[in-house]
C-alpha cells in the first residue's frame, strides 16, 4: 500500500475513491478540498465532514465518473464552473448543482 504522505501531501485536491484515511489525509493536505467518488456519496461525505472538520465547501462529491476530472480542474484553475455535486445544503448532503472554484464549492445553484 503506498504511503499517503507521498501521494496527497501539500495537494490543493484530493480525490477519494474509496475508503481513506482520512485522518492522514488531514495531516498531509491540510488545505485539500476532498472530492469523494463512487458509492453512497452522501453518507461518506457526512463521514469526511466530520472526521477532518474541514469547511464544508471543502469535501464535494462527485456521482459522474467523468466529471471527477472536470469539477477537479474546475477547483484547481479557479474556473467557478457549474457541476453536478453531493454538497451540503441547509446542514445535510444532498444532490445539486454548485459552482466549483479554489476552496470547492463557491456557490449553490
Amino acid at each position: 500500500m503506498a504511503d499517503v504522505r507521498d501521494d496527497v501531501g501539500g495537494a490543493d485536491v484530493v480525490v477519494l475513491a474509496e475508503d481513506g484515511d482520512l485522518v492522514e489525509v488531514a495531516r498531509c493536505a491540510p488545505a485539500a478540498t476532498i472530492v469523494i467518488t463512487g458509492d453512497a456519496l452522501e453518507e461518506r461525505c457526512r463521514q469526511a465532514y466530520e472526521q477532518l472538520l474541514y469547511p464544508r465547501a471543502r469535501i464535494v462529491g462527485i456521482a459522474d465518473a467523468g466529471g471527477v476530472s472536470d469539477a477537479v480542474e474546475s477547483i484547481l484553475f479557479e474556473r467557478d464552473q457549474a457541476h453536478d455535486v453531493i454538497a451540503m445544503k441547509d446542514g445535510e448532503f444532498v444532490s445539486c448543482s454548485a459552482t466549483l472554484g479554489r476552496g470547492g464549492v463557491t456557490e449553490l445553484l
